[in-house]
């Protein structure tokens, strides 16, 4: 007997069900499939791949949320199945950095994974576009952390390696399942393990590695319910860690354009003392023109720290400062940066002078130095 077939359903439905699927996957649009790609783009030295299992929102959401390949040990599978040759790694880098920092940027929290990719391509990424981009984004996203100021690890200080870091790495995880597993006397353990990661001397690398440990414990912690105060601290330590590492290679970096926008990372995440100690130092060391026209533009937007007689240090900085900026203003080679100084110098110090002419600036501090009727001897 020959079966009937089922009747096909009307256009109207299929129509529907495909502008369902479409919702469903515009839904799940995720920075997730950028921090993807960037690992694919990257080697373990972060130069760049030029064969990558790079994933489009469409196909990562085919992959990971219906055929779950991406979520095992299928992951290395699927990526090896899919590789392709990259023509252009550097620009699938920058696109893929771009789409991160747009999506990260529409999230409630800080995702420790974006932080981690911000960090690792502003001091490592081989293309000078990539860095550059990855450091105003690293700035970004951080500046609710207030990390504080850049800071490498001191002459006197030796990075903790792989053979130092994983054992403490592991013991964390220990800690961390025993938490999970509501064993009553793991707080103690867990206190431990993460006294033990803050007292390691944790260069670039090996606070990225760190970080991702920590996070992804963290939102184990968080998905079994459990307590997870400590690991919460720990992630914003590691965090605040790595923006500060990240910064410090960046003010150094060889290009100029990424130590501009070093430079205004520093302002945007190290607040007032940042700008009197750090930037105060690049302007004198500084030769580029692009990071010192952002010094200036920086101290000409947030200003000098106000003048305050009982405090005589900060009184001394602050003319530190002017005077600074008034030898770049009578004194720099280039025409645009001596108009640039002398509009900073307006803002922060002479209000009522307008002129953009060297003799003005130069009779300006001639008076500024000149004693007072008071200080004068009789």
């Amino acid at each position: 007997m020959r079966r009937t077939p089922p009747p096909r359903p009307p256009r109207r439905s299929r129509a529907a069900a495909l502008a369902a699927l479409v919702l469903v996957c515009g839904a799940c649009v995720t920075p997730d499939v950028q921090v993807w790609n960037l690992d694919q783009l990257h080697d373990e030295t972060s130069r760049h791949r030029y064969q990558a299992a790079l994933q489009s929102d469409f196909g990562w959401f085919m992959r990971r949320g219906v055929l779950g390949l991406f979520q095992s040990s299928a992951a290395d599978w699927a990526a090896e199945v899919d590789k392709e040759r990259v023509e252009d790694p550097a620009g699938e880098c920058l696109a893929n950095l771009i789409l991160l920092e747009e999506r990260a940027a529409a999230l409630e929290e800080i995702d420790p994974r974006h932080l981690e990719w911000f960090a690792r391509v502003a001091a490592e990424d081989p293309s000078r576009l990539s860095r550059e981009r990855a450091v105003l984004a690293l700035a970004r996203l951080a500046e609710g952390l207030s990390p504080g100021l850049p800071q490498r690890l001191g002459a006197d200080q030796r990075p903790a390696g792989p053979d130092e870091l994983a054992p403490v790495l592991e013991g964390l995880v220990r800690a961390t399942r025993r938490v999970v597993s509501n064993d009553p006397e793991a707080a103690a353990d867990l206190s431990a393990s993460v006294a033990a990661v803050r007292a390691l001397d944790l260069d670039l690398a090996a606070a990225r590695r760190a970080l991702r440990a920590a996070s992804e414990l963290e939102r184990l912690a968080k998905g079994r319910q459990a307590s997870a105060a400590e690991l919460d601290a720990l992630v914003a330590h590691l965090a605040s860690l790595l923006v500060r590492r990240a910064l410090a290679v960046a003010l150094e970096d060889e290009d100029d354009f990424v130590r501009a926008a070093a430079v205004r990372g520093v302002a945007a995440t190290g607040g007032a003392r940042a700008l009197d100690v750090v930037l105060y130092d690049r302007l004198r060391k500084e030769t580029a023109t692009r990071p010192l026209r952002a010094i200036l533009e920086v101290v000409a937007e947030r200003g000098l720290p106000a003048a305050d007689p009982a405090n005589a240090a900060a009184l001394k900085r602050r003319d530190e400062w002017i005077a600074a900026l008034q030898v770049v203003a009578t004194q720099h080679p280039e025409g645009e940066l001596r108009v640039r100084a002398m509009r900073t110098l307006r803002a922060v110090a002479a209000p009522d002078l307008a002129s953009l002419r060297e003799e003005d600036w130069q009779a300006w501090w001639a008076a500024r130095r000149a004693p007072r009727p008071e200080e004068r001897a009789p």
